[in-house]
């Protein structure tokens, strides 16, 4: 039966195995996140937690941008073999910790760093592989397809996970996600692309000077992602540190996180069949607009708000954000020559992660010092503050959508 157009990416074989493999490395991902936190959580302090999850971005923060120079001058789906090979490794041993019964905080932050490494070179070679297999009048429903899929899969992994958690030994939702990063591996070693003509230059440094430069002198690409850091900074420490925690104590523990991150998933799985048929003329406006509801989330959990308020709030969080992150991706990939994407993207992760670690590393005291609604409410109010800010931006009010022709 032939599909229908919004779903006409699927017809293209490579993108076809793309899809597969992010659909079964986000199932278990969507599960590993819960288990990993409420196990942290078991054997330590939300602190604890916090310097788990900052262990996993230290090396992204200092890995990702040699990452995208090696994203545009090695094969990409091959980068990202190597990537999914050494994160399976990476949740084995984890869960092999937690299962045995010998998981320390310190052990398991340092299995973490290892995986932390393998994304920083994954992320920039995924979003350089997207433009290349697939056509580019589908470019934006490319993208919204693999949130879709990224939001039904993780519905269930949320769902799983939490269920896990709370019945048996997390060790064993690590496991599963391990499991996923070796079958995404075949997945990718299907793809072929022939080789591109490349201008390479005369070393990794001058290929970094080089995507350097063209990263400074797009300066709606600059704004967008010092947002990107802000909001990061802002968002995810609190979220995902005192989110668990307000979980625990006041919601109902794991099953309740679990359900509030399965009903934002369902959000997202809105947000990305709206991005299958809606355009915005400012795309960069819309994006900044899209991360509002985020702030809300993080007032509600300060609150903490009944399990179906906080809930109701994720789901339009979800829709939002995924709605935004295809327009945004969709935007980079129709203004950067393909030669550049990898390294342009390597800096716009870099320059979103760059605070992460700070982020985790201080969000237990800061918690501690002001209390963890006090944390939550601050982290809200920086989240709008920086989005309403970058609005004003000449450059990111001016860019208009691109049209595929006119890519590169």
């Amino acid at each position: 039966m032939p599909l229908p157009e919004a779903f006409g990416a699927l017809r293209e074989r490579r993108f076809r195995l793309l899809f597969g493999s992010r659909t079964v490395s986000v199932f278990g991902g969507s599960m590993a996140d819960i288990a990993l936190a409420f196990a942290v959580l078991h054997i330590g302090s939300r602190a604890d937690l916090g310097y788990v999850i900052g262990a996993r971005e230290v090396p992204m923060v200092v890995l990702v941008l040699l990452g995208g120079v090696w994203a545009d001058r090695l094969p990409r789906a091959l980068v990202l073999v190597g990537s999914d090979t050494v994160r399976c490794f990476a949740q084995a041993v984890t869960a092999a910790l937690l299962l045995s019964g010998h998981a320390s905080v310190v052990a398991v932050a340092v299995v973490q760093i290892v995986y932390g490494g393998a994304n920083a070179f994954g992320r920039p070679a995924y979003q350089g592989l997207v433009p290349q297999i697939v056509s580019a009048g589908r470019l934006q429903q490319a993208n919204a397809l693999l949130g879709l899929s990224n939001s039904a899969i993780g519905i269930a992994g949320a769902a799983v996970g939490g269920v896990l958690v709370a019945a048996i030994n997390p060790g064993w939702a690590l496991m599963v996600d391990a499991a996923t990063f070796g079958v995404s591996a075949m997945f990718l070693l299907g793809i072929r692309i022939p080789p591109a003509a490349r201008a390479a230059g005369a070393s990794v440094l001058a290929d970094f000077r080089e995507g350097w430069r063209e990263f400074v002198s797009r300066r709606w690409v600059v704004a967008m992602v010092a947002s990107f850091g802000i909001f990061q900074l802002a968002t995810f420490p609190a979220l995902l540190v005192l989110g668990p925690y307000v979980a625990k104590k006041h919601l109902g523990g794991s099953v309740a996180w679990g359900a509030i991150l399965a009903v934002e998933t369902a959000g997202a799985f809105v947000g990305g069949a709206l991005a299958l048929r809606i355009r915005f003329r400012r795309p960069l406006v819309a994006c900044l607009v899209l991360a509002l509801p985020m702030a809300v989330l993080l007032l509600m959990l300060g609150l903490a708000a009944p399990v179906w308020a906080i809930s109701c709030v994720a789901f339009a969080n979800g829709v939002c954000l995924s709605l935004g992150g295809a327009v945004w991706f969709s935007t980079l990939q129709e203004q950067i020559p393909e030669h550049l994407i990898s390294r342009i993207s390597s800096f716009d992760w870099f320059g979103s992660v760059i605070f992460n670690p700070l982020g985790y590393v201080l969000i237990g005291p800061l918690s501690q010092l002001v209390g963890v609604a006090g944390a939550l409410y601050l982290s809200a109010a920086v989240n709008a503050g920086v989005t309403l800010v970058v609005l004003t931006m000449p450059s990111v009010r001016g860019l208009r959508a691109a049209s595929a022709a006119s890519r590169g």
